[in-house]
Parts: structure tokens; C-alpha cells; sequence
């Protein structure tokens, strides 16, 4: 069985800026496997017969440097599987090509995995990163190796420990055992396993109830902040919920705003004569580009002498907006404190435009969903737009 490599430019992916990523190509038995060197150039700086990069471009040393060195551990491995006359497979091949991580422990892919992903975002490796720390107070991760995460009983006695100890509820426990499916199937992709043991478990979310607040007590929010009692912090927090609350923005989507993602459309309202402001920018989580005309009450949340580039609102941390947000609530005597959390705001939005009469494919556009289904969950239809729905039938 012959093994070879070499270096290609995978032209059938590209950046935004137009380059392409460079691989290491290993071929067994006729069978090909791809491995990404994390480097990239444009096709016109590629120089197929040399599988070097353009010496003309930046930092052209470094990258074929970088693919002189991939191309001398291959040969090595390579002239190795001859020397011994050990028959080449993929697995062996990259358990041997890879030392950037150890390759028998959890732990360390999991941090190449969160620290190498271009595609994550820097809230999702904070939940990756938690989610780390909750394994390893069930046992100390930085011995743990593939094989023993990769194995059923192991799997098992982790998610009674969440259910007995942590008591977790069973959505919180799907997402634990996800997490190191993500990283079970990453090493699988680089022929590190086989095969991956959480298949073996039927994983299964449980609709929960999406906590919304009505315009009744949106409205009691917002007499609290203009209230001259508030705190600061909680004025500051309300801020940009009720605004969220009228604009059905995620809470990155929040962090993330500035001003010159607001633009002046020309299109005069009819009830006030004023031109109509829309937000306009892709959205965090989809990246689908959103339009959300900002009512009245939405613009009365955006802050005065704000630069262009500046943040729209002084956002804090989820988990502590989280906390004054329920705290805010309580003394509002509104009996949903313990549920609310700032992803409420967006249920809300959803729910209470559906209530309006808009049409829902309008309001999953403005949430920048792709799918209908995907606004379907976060509607709500809560007892009393039933009954005034009903009240036609007592006329």
C-alpha cells in the first residue's frame, strides 16, 4: 500500500477577501484526505509546480516556511511507514503529522478546537469553555484521554452526575453531552477515532416554555425606568432590554450596535410625518442582513452624542444583566422574575408584533430567520389574545 503528499490550494473555498486555504494533501491506497495548514493566498499567488506561495505577497516567507516544514514531517512519516514496512493508514499517518496538541488527551484537542475555530463565535467559546470546567469538576479533565470520554459508561455515569448532583434539567444535560460529541466528531475528523460514543445516546431537547412579557407589562417596565427611583445600573440595563423589546435584537445584536447602523429611510410616517429609521446590518448569530423599522417607543432608548462607531448602549455581561433584569422585574411586581432572562426580550418582540395583526413572515424576516418554523417557537399566544379573539362570537 503506497502512501504519498502534497501541497494543494482548495480553490472550491474562498475568504471574503479572495484567498484560498492551503492543504496537505495525503494520499493512501488512492483515497485522499485533506488536512488545513491555516494558511492562505489568492489563486494568482499560487504556484502550482513549486506548491509554494508568490514571493511578491505578504508574508510569503512565513507561509512557505510553513509548508516546507508540513512537507518534511510528511516525507518523514512517509519514508518511516517504508523503513519499518508498516502499511500506512490515515489514522497513524495524522497521530504522528500533529503536534500541536496531544493526541490521546480531551482536554487539549477541546482547547485547539475552541482556540483554532474560525467560525466560533467569542460567546460560543465561553460556553465551550464552561462547559470544560463543569467535566472537570466531575473529573479531572487533564488526565482524561479520548479513549476514556469516548466510552459509553463514562458517558452514562457524566449525565447521572449533571441529573443527581447538578440537577440539571434535561435540555441542560443535551447540551453537555453535544459538546463533547463536537469534540469527539473533530477528532474523528482528524483521524484520531474512529468512531464517536454519544451516537450511541438518544440525545433529545425538550421544548421549553419561552418566557415572554406582555405590552401591559412592558409598559410597567418602562414606568419604572422613567421613574426617578431606578438605580443607575438598573436604568442602564433596562435601557437597552426595552429596547430590545421593540426591536426583537438578539443580545449580541445589542452589543454589537452603532449608530451608523441606524439609517434615515426618507419614508415619512403617516400618524407622526417623521422619516422612518431602520436598522440595517447582518445579524450576528445568521449573518442574514435585517431591516427593523424603529418605532416611537424604540427611539426613545437610543442614547444622545454617540459616535458613529461607537457601541449604541454600555452593555455589561449577560449573566450580570441577567440578574439585574430579574431584579428590576421583581419590583415591578411582574410574576415572571425567575424565567426572565434578557433573551426574553426577543420572545417578546416576536409574540406581541403577531398579537399587532403583523404577518409572520414579515416578523421572521425582521429576526433575521431563515427558516418560518424557526419564528414559529418564539410566538406566543397568551389566554387573553384568545379570548379576544373568541369575543367575536359573542356579538
Amino acid at each position: 500500500m503506497n502512501a504519498t503528499t502534497e501541497i494543494v490550494l482548495r480553490k472550491s473555498y474562498s475568504k471574503k477577501d479572495g484567498t484560498h486555504p492551503i492543504y496537505l494533501r495525503v494520499i493512501i491506497n488512492r483515497k485522499s484526505k485533506y488536512h488545513s495548514l491555516q494558511v492562505y493566498c489568492k489563486e494568482e499567488d499560487w504556484l502550482t509546480k513549486k506548491q509554494r506561495v508568490s514571493t511578491t505577497i505578504k508574508n510569503s516567507a512565513a507561509i512557505n516556511l510553513k509548508i516546507a516544514d508540513a512537507e518534511t514531517r510528511s516525507n518523514s512519516i512517509i519514508n518511516n511507514f517504508t523503513r519499518f514496512n508498516t502499511p500506512p493508514t490515515f489514522t497513524e499517518f495524522f497521530k504522528k503529522f500533529k503536534g500541536n496538541f496531544s493526541t490521546n488527551n480531551f482536554y487539549s484537542l477541546a482547547e485547539n478546537y475552541i482556540h483554532d475555530n474560525a467560525t466560533l463565535s467569542s460567546e460560543s467559546k465561553r460556553t465551550y469553555k464552561s462547559q470544560l470546567t463543569k467535566l472537570n469538576n466531575f473529573r479531572n479533565i487533564k488526565t482524561l484521554t479520548l479513549a476514556e470520554v469516548n466510552n459509553l459508561d463514562f458517558l452514562v455515569e457524566y449525565q447521572k452526575y449533571m441529573i443527581k448532583v447538578l440537577n440539571n434539567h434535561n435540555n441542560t444535560v443535551t447540551k453537555s453531552l453535544s459538546f463533547i460529541r463536537t469534540i469527539l466528531h473533530y477528532a474523528i475528523k482528524n483521524d484520531l477515532l474512529e468512531s464517536n460514543a454519544v451516537n450511541k445516546m438518544k440525545l433529545k431537547k425538550i421544548p421549553s416554555k419561552r418566557e415572554f412579557l406582555t405590552i401591559e407589562e412592558i409598559e410597567t417596565l418602562e414606568n419604572y425606568y422613567n421613574s426617578k427611583c431606578i438605580p443607575k445600573g438598573e436604568k442602564n440595563v433596562l435601557q437597552y432590554f426595552l429596547f430590545s423589546c421593540h426591536t426583537g435584537l438578539r443580545y449580541l445584536d445589542i452589543k454589537h450596535l452603532t449608530k451608523n447602523q441606524i439609517v434615515n429611510t426618507g419614508i415619512k410616517s403617516k400618524s407622526n410625518g417623521r422619516n422612518w429609521q431602520t436598522i440595517e446590518f447582518p445579524v450576528h448569530k445568521t449573518k442574514t442582513n435585517v431591516v427593523i423599522p424603529l418605532t416611537d417607543k424604540a427611539l426613545k432608548y437610543i442614547p444622545d452624542n454617540i459616535k458613529d462607531n461607537a457601541p449604541l448602549f454600555r452593555v455589561i455581561s449577560n449573566q450580570k444583566t441577567n440578574n439585574i433584569l430579574r431584579k428590576s422585574i421583581t419590583k415591578c411586581n411582574i410574576e415572571k422574575s425567575s424565567n426572565i432572562s434578557f433573551h426574553c426580550a426577543r420572545h417578546s418582540f416576536a409574540t406581541n408584533t403577531l398579537h399587532k395583526g403583523v404577518d409572520i413572515k414579515i416578523v421572521s424576516k425582521m429576526l433575521g430567520h431563515q427558516r418560518l418554523q424557526t419564528t414559529e417557537v418564539y410566538t406566543h399566544m397568551d389566554k387573553k389574545y384568545y379570548c379576544h379573539v373568541m369575543e367575536a362570537f359573542n356579538l
